[in-house]
């Protein structure tokens, strides 16, 4: 908890396993509707993908690696970073869903 600004991090997971695209390096994107049932996820100018939250079973841990160098000899370093309980499994949006999604916003 960061006493600072008086709120807590969460991390969620996004999976993108179920996404048949190519998502060139570097894509800039944008990741919206997070307090919705489904998110979307637009990534560049033409790939567009909605999400749904999966609960984890279990937790599941993140952790940073870090390469460092001890007296010549580079090795890597790992850190935990946080855990999770939630997912949101994406997949392509179709163009059905994104006439029915902008109808349900007008």
């Amino acid at each position: 908890m960061d006493n600072n600004l008086g709120c807590e991090e969460e991390f969620i997971l996004l999976d993108l396993d179920d996404c048949l695209c190519d998502i060139p390096p570097n894509a800039p994107f944008v990741l919206s509707g997070l307090d919705t049932q489904s998110p979307t996820l637009l990534i560049g100018d033409s790939i567009k993908l909605i999400g749904e939250y999966q609960e984890t079973v279990g937790t599941c841990y993140l952790f940073s690696e870090t390469k460092c160098d001890t007296s010549g000899k580079f090795s890597k370093e790992v850190n935990p970073l946080g855990s999770l309980q939630k997912v949101i499994k994406f997949t392509a949006l179709t163009e059905d869903q994104s006439k029915a999604e902008l109808f349900s916003n007008l």
